[in-house]
């Protein structure tokens, strides 16, 4: 049946990090934003990544993040952190993850791909564990596409991480796509191209991110919400 509008999708500047010498991206832009993303739906908020967490003097020396905090970003939509029903992260990398915390315990559900928990339990540098890990009970592990609620729809989209995900949000006959970092820069969605910014040197991931692109272009939305850049607009 579907929703018979649009959920309204906020974008929430979450934090501004700053790029180490050797990033891949740091030839970009040192200074770096970092969206999350607020669905408006009729069950409950559901959040697309939480940006960069509290407590870990590495991810503060090398990055220098200036945080805004999710429950105050939020609060300023009208929204009580208490009303999410639902988190979903893109990847779990630092500045995806980081506010997750603030939910544990709650009756919020998180998901991520299995590769991508995978990754955290595999490898300690991967990202700020006790930020990417929830409650076992809160804990939804998904494996390729699914649909967590009426117009919202988890979309496997490999590339930047092998357990990259979006979400496609439908209603009244209009979509758009929480495409987070299927890319790092807005161009790459133009010229259908794995960057170096965003993925790393690996046939593998590169064809992996260049079919993640298309696969969202193909949708037709009528916006793509982005990470780290403005958010895309496709040519009609």
């Amino acid at each position: 049946m579907g929703l018979k509008s649009l959920p309204e999708v906020t974008q929430l500047h979450l934090a501004q990090v700053r790029l180490p010498e050797g990033h891949p991206a740091a030839t970009l832009g040192s200074s770096v934003p970092v969206y999350g993303f607020a669905i408006g739906h009729p069950d409950g908020t559901i959040l697309v990544d939480t940006g960069v967490g509290h407590g870990s003097t590495v991810i503060n020396d090398l990055y220098q993040p200036e945080r805004s905090g999710l429950a105050e970003c939020l609060q300023r939509l009208g929204i009580d952190i208490d009303n999410v029903v639902a988190v979903v992260n893109s990847h779990l990398h630092f500045d995806h993850c980081g506010q997750n915390p603030l939910l544990h315990g709650h009756e919020t559900r998180f998901f991520s791909q299995a590769s991508e928990i995978d990754a955290v339990n595999a490898d300690p540098y991967y990202t700020v564990a006790a930020w990417a890990t929830a409650p076992t009970s809160q804990q939804r592990v998904v494996h390729g596409d699914e649909q967590i609620a009426e117009g919202v729809s988890i979309l496997a989209t490999p590339g930047h991480t092998a357990g990259h995900q979006s979400v496609l949000v439908e209603g009244g006959g209009r979509r758009v796509v929480i495409g987070a970092q299927v890319v790092w820069h807005h161009s790459e969605l133009t010229a259908e191209a794995a960057s170096r910014a965003n993925v790393d040197p690996d046939p593998d991931l590169e064809r992996a991110a260049v079919d993640s692109i298309r696969r969202l272009k193909a949708l037709e939305p009528e916006l793509i919400h982005l990470s780290h850049c403005d958010s895309y607009q496709p040519s009609m």
